[in-house]
């Protein structure tokens, strides 16, 4: 009885010794959940198909540039990137909204906010792998460009040219990483795929060609579309004041409002 007695509580020391020599749990990198968010957007079959449709618009866009250039002019590397990256800018900015939506209209949200509790963490991490997916496939359409750029030169006469190709490369990525942050804020404010789509493209539609009507020139400040435009030209045309502040009421106050209510809304 006396052993048995004494064994007890050796025995409940020795476990509650071996629970606490457990190593401490240890939560996800910032870069394993942007790596999870990235899987997770090419995991599913629209994810897929999105990125196939936009590469194969800027392939036949590129195709009819080559079919169609102008007999005084050269084959530059400006005219097929602008016209492979205007359907691109289009659509990209899609991927951003179905990467903070897909949680919610698949139902998924519980088991990824159970594992990973902190939601403004993982929405950050899937602004970040859209913006990131994005310049990947921006990367294939100006890969394309370049090689039709060199195609032209080489079975037409038409002399090809490469001018400011820094710029022009900036100006595309750093407008293509605007766009689809602002997708990405709309489909976090509204967290429907298909609500936050229609409304991405018709709300600043509307005000493109209501604004300047109602409000003249003061539109301009509300005109994000005409501020990525200056953006991709890198020149603001003196229209500083104008540009920041399209930019901050369509790209940057959407995303704090959207992470604010991300971080707040029912898990069901």
């Amino acid at each position: 009885m006396t052993t048995l007695t004494e064994a007890a509580p050796a025995a409940a020391a020795k476990h509650k010794a071996a629970g606490t020599t457990l190593p401490p749990a240890r939560g996800q990198s910032f870069l394993k959940l942007v790596t999870i968010e990235l899987r997770k957007s090419l995991d599913t079959r629209s994810g897929r198909v999105l990125v196939a449709a936009i590469l194969l618009i800027a392939l036949a866009a590129m195709t009819w540039q080559i079919t169609h250039l102008s007999t005084d002019g050269g084959a530059s590397f400006a005219g097929f990137l602008g016209a492979g990256s205007a359907g691109t800018m289009l659509i990209l900015p899609v991927i951003g909204v179905m990467a903070m939506t897909s949680e919610w209209t698949q139902r998924t949200a519980l088991t990824t906010f159970t594992l990973s509790p902190r939601r403004v963490r993982v929405q950050l991490a899937k602004f970040v792998s859209a913006v990131a997916l994005s310049a990947v496939v921006m990367t294939g359409v100006v890969a394309l460009a370049f090689g039709y750029t060199a195609l032209a030169g080489a079975v037409t006469d038409h002399a090809t040219s490469y001018a400011d190709l820094g710029g022009q490369l900036a100006g595309s990525y750093l407008t293509m990483a605007l766009n689809v942050v602002m997708g990405a804020a709309f489909g976090a404010v509204i967290a429907q795929t298909a609500v936050a789509i229609l409304v991405f493209f018709i709300a600043p539609t509307a005000w493109a060609l209501a604004g300047p009507a109602l409000f003249k020139d003061n539109a301009n400040y509300l005109d994000v579309f005409s501020a990525f435009g200056r953006i991709a030209e890198r020149d603001l045309h003196g229209m500083v004041p104008e540009t920041l502040t399209a930019i901050g009421v369509w790209v940057v106050l959407p995303t704090i409002v959207g992470l604010w209510l991300s971080s707040r809304r029912e898990v069901k």
